[in-house]
């Protein structure tokens, strides 16, 4: 699901990536200010942002973050595909 083998549920487990990738997903932001909206540090920010990259969930160029639609439209592709089966198995549920 992602490049070299860094596992987004593993990038998502964090509370704090998924609060950026929340404020991300309204459009992309400058690393100085997703770290005021988070309330968090820029060195824990670029960290974080670190693990995201790595786990293809979003893009940093130039000091400026943005989400990878692609990457996300596969999440959203995993969690549709393991619904439709659950579904599929238990009918009555």
């Amino acid at each position: 699901m992602s490049a070299a083998g860094h596992d987004p549920f593993q990038a998502l487990a964090d509370p704090r990536r998924r609060q950026i990738l929340e404020v991300l997903a309204a459009g992309p932001s400058d690393v100085g200010e997703l770290a005021r909206r988070c309330a968090l540090t820029r060195p824990l920010t670029a960290h974080h942002l670190g693990v995201m990259q790595r786990a293809g969930l979003v893009r940093v160029r130039l000091r400026c973050a943005s989400v990878r639609p692609e990457q996300l439209e596969a999440l959203r592709r995993y969690f549709d595909d393991a619904l439709t089966a659950a579904a599929i198995a238990s009918p009555n549920a």
